[in-house]
Parts: structure tokens; sequence; C-alpha cells
């Protein structure tokens, strides 16, 4: 588990799917990830799989992520999953890999994902030899964006290399080697 002062990001479990879906199954917040549909909890349970194989060869994946403490304004209790964050092989299949995260609504402007984003960036460094980590946004999504600069994250222009749209391209070399970028 992963802990943060706010946050647990913890591997993923068969039994997250229901909990993931007030996330995956709100059509704002999947208006940027991929065609932008709220997904069904076949497909919810499908990602689980993919995380926990990820997980098992990797070291990383996309973590669940619950409360740890009361957020201020924020109607959930402790231990509340809120969503999903962590880093994975671009598109499930890689060779790169790239830092993604998904929130319920009632936790967006709380600074949540920044924070996860570092945590699990952290890991990354600790757990794998990875050269760089990616970070891909559209264009519009501007607060996704501004994660991945706090996260320190270094814009590299846009691309269409992935996941065949254009896409806002950012990535973070590992800290002991900047040349990477």
């Amino acid at each position: 588990m992963i802990t943060t002062p706010r946050l647990h990001l913890r591997p993923p479990i068969d039994a997250d799917a229901e909990a993931l879906m007030p996330v995956f199954g709100d059509a704002r917040a999947m208006t940027y990830i991929g065609d932008g549909s709220a997904r069904t909890i076949e497909q919810v349970r499908d990602s689980l799989k993919k995380r926990l194989a990820c997980l098992d060869a990797h070291a990383v994946t996309l973590w669940t992520v619950e409360l740890r403490v009361p957020i201020d304004g924020v109607d959930l209790p402790v231990g509340t999953v809120i969503g999903d964050c962590g880093v994975f092989p671009v598109a499930w299949d890689g060779p790169e890999f790239e830092l993604a995260y998904r929130y319920r609504h009632e936790v967006w402007g709380q600074g949540i994902a920044g924070e996860a984003a570092m945590a699990a960036i952290a890991h990354a460094w600790e757990a794998t030899d990875f050269d760089r980590i990616l970070g891909l946004a559209y264009s519009g999504n501007v607060a996704s964006r501004r994660v991945l600069e706090k996260t320190g994250m270094i814009h590299q222009g846009t691309t269409d290399r992935y996941y065949g749209v254009e896409l806002e391209w950012y990535a973070a070399p590992r800290p002991d080697r900047p040349e990477s970028a």
C-alpha cells in the first residue's frame, strides 16, 4: 500500500469493480478517457484483471485510491474508493509506461489527483528501472495537464502516436537519468 497525507493507494481487488462505478459509470468523469463513454461493470472487471496482471509483471499498476482522512467540503467517509491512479503500460500493451488517474467528481479540485500521482510516480521509480514515465492528456483537459505539470513532467508537444488521437505528451525522466526524457 502507498500512503499519502490524505490517501491510500492500494492494490486492486475484484470487489473494486462496484466501488469504482461512481467513477467509470459517470460520463463527466470519463469525458477525457478513451472515447469518453461511461463503462459497464463488465468493462471495469476486465480492467481490474489487467491491473492485477500488471502489478504481478511490473510492480506497478493503476492502484485503487481510498480516502484515508476526511476532506473538507467532501461528503464521503474515510475508506471510500474515490478513483484510481498509477503507472501502467500505454494501452495495456507498452512498451512505454504512462501515468493515469480518474476520480469521482466529488473530489475534483481538492488536489487529490496531484497527491496520488506524485506518490504513484515515486513508487514507480523505487520499484522499477524505467527510464521515463509518460503523461498523456487531451489538449482540452486543462486540469489533467496541470496535474502532469505539478508532478514535474515536461511537456514534449502534441502527438498522435498513442491511442490514435492527438494528445499532449509529457514525460518524466528518471531522476537519476534526466537525459532519458
